[in-house]
């Protein structure tokens, strides 16, 4: 879609090139991926993270006047000579009210496209590529998915199915067009048009379904759900009621803390573990040292008052 959208009168900024995993290109703006990383690092917080108070992590990072000046003067800069800008990062969801507030501070009022593919299709890929398991791929899909739609819930946006992207991009980009209130050039219907040798059938490289995929039947049942809820929003031209979105949001979110919960008393022996063995690495390391320097009879008696 970011693709289509490059070749149809928008800009991406120095965007990531392509690689074996995605031959045609991620238009993905560099500086864009590299700050979100860079704000990410540390915090624990994954891509496509399952953690539904993922956003908390992140506010401190949020709330930073620096990180505010930064993104401002980025966005500034573009604006002033390629104000139909296409900004696409799999990390963006948790920074996407920063971004929405600095451009409209710009007097810019951002449109969104969301794409759709079912679940497992994500998962498979997730986990065949970038070595994610795929318990975590498919609860990370639900978080993300639904928080993509509460966040741009007030913003223009459309919701794009991506197989009728590869069958149909004409269609589907005078939706995105309607939708966000955008035109294209050249024009959708130029024949022949640069998205025309973009888009093949064979970008989709996995099929729907949950045979191969080792997930718990009450989350594949949750993503399926999710998935055809946010399905009908692509259908439809008009916002729908949310309330069955949200249901799903909070179905999820009582998902979640039942498996923190139940693995509970695990995590804490595991954290355990890895206390203990900190200590032994460490007491051998200051054995080590006092053997070398003589000093054995001090650091016993220091790691005796340890």
């Amino acid at each position: 879609m970011a693709g289509s959208l490059a070749a149809s009168g928008f800009h991406v900024p120095a965007s990531i090139k392509g690689n074996d995993t995605n031959p045609t290109g991620f238009f993905e703006p560099r500086w864009v991926v590299d700050l979100h990383k860079r704000f990410l690092k540390g915090t624990g917080l994954g891509n496509l993270d399952s953690d539904p108070d993922g956003q908390t992590v992140v506010a401190e990072i949020k709330a930073d006047p620096e990180v505010r000046r930064t993104i401002r003067e980025w966005l500034e800069a573009r604006f002033e000579t390629n104000p139909r800008l296409v900004l696409k990062d799999p990390r963006m969801v948790w920074f996407t009210e920063l971004w929405v507030d600095v451009a409209r501070e710009l007097g810019v009022e951002p449109g969104f496209v969301i794409m759709l593919r079912h679940p497992s299709e994500v998962s498979a890929s997730r986990t065949t590529y970038y070595s994610v398991r795929d318990v975590a791929a498919v609860s990370g899909w639900i978080n993300v998915a639904l928080l993509s739609e509460q966040l741009t819930a007030d913003s223009p946006r459309k919701f794009v199915h991506y197989p009728d992207l590869l069958a149909d991009w004409r269609t589907e980009l005078a939706g995105v067009g309607n939708s966000l209130g955008i035109t294209f050039d050249p024009p959708i219907d130029q024949r022949p048009h640069p998205v025309d040798e973009l888009l093949d059938p064979a970008l989709r490289r996995m099929s729907p379904g949950w045979d191969e995929i080792a997930v718990p039947r009450v989350l594949s049942d949750l993503a399926d759900r999710t998935f055809d809820a946010l399905l009908v929003e692509a259908g439809s031209d008009a916002p729908g009621d949310r309330a069955p979105i949200a249901a799903l949001r909070e179905e999820y979110r009582e998902l979640w803390a039942f498996a923190q919960t139940m693995t509970r008393f695990h995590r804490l022996r595991q954290e355990e573990a890895i206390r203990r063995k900190t200590v032994r690495r460490v007491r051998s390391q200051l054995q080590q040292e006092a053997e070398s320097s003589g000093l054995l009879g001090k650091v016993r008696r220091r790691l005796g008052s340890h």
